[in-house]
């Protein structure tokens, strides 16, 4: 009998699984996500936008005096 925890379960879809890979597919589960945290809130957030870069132009940037 081989080792479930080694068999590589990735390209068989859970409707052709049977009930102990299941199991073992949860408990995989269930260490990643003590690994990784279940309350960590970077996982969850969505990513953050980049700022926008402006290049600077001297000639439209600078500040031109009034003339009165």
């Amino acid at each position: 009998m081989t080792d479930i925890r080694q068999k590589d379960l990735s390209d068989k879809p859970v409707q052709e699984m049977t009930t102990e890979e299941r199991k073992e597919m949860r408990r995989r589960f269930e260490e990643f996500a003590t690994l990784v945290g279940r309350n960590n809130e970077s996982i969850l957030a969505p990513p953050e936008k980049p700022k926008k870069v402006v290049k600077w132009d001297p000639r439209t940037m600078a500040r031109v005096p009034k003339e009165d």
